[in-house]
């Protein structure tokens, strides 16, 4: 009885053995594909960033290109519609005058 009971024991023993085996084994599987899926969830985020920040810059500098554009003919506008006006030098005198002279 105390022999077949040492069997059983040995026996359980050997399971336990296996199953701590298989399991480690199992850790190490579910290691390797978790980082396999991490790799390549960051490389997939990195190319869609990518994309993101270059049709961002793109369109910055489209937008850039149209505001300078918009500057630069509204001054030449102003340049001209100033230069064809006539200067009232007395008028801007007596402004000063008063202005600065004023008591």
């Amino acid at each position: 009885m105390a022999e077949q009971e040492a069997d059983i024991i040995g026996h359980l023993l050997e399971i336990e053995r296996s199953a701590s085996t298989v399991l480690s084994h199992a850790q190490e599987e579910a290691e390797k594909r978790i980082s396999a899926a991490k790799t390549q969830a960051d490389q997939e985020f990195k190319a869609q960033y990518d994309k993101i920040v270059a049709d961002e810059e793109q369109r910055f500098a489209a937008e850039t290109a149209s505001v300078t554009k918009k500057y630069d003919d509204d001054v030449a506008a102003y340049k001209e519609r100033i230069s064809g006006a006539a200067k009232d030098t007395s008028s801007f005198n007596k402004l000063l005058d008063k202005v600065l002279f004023a008591s």
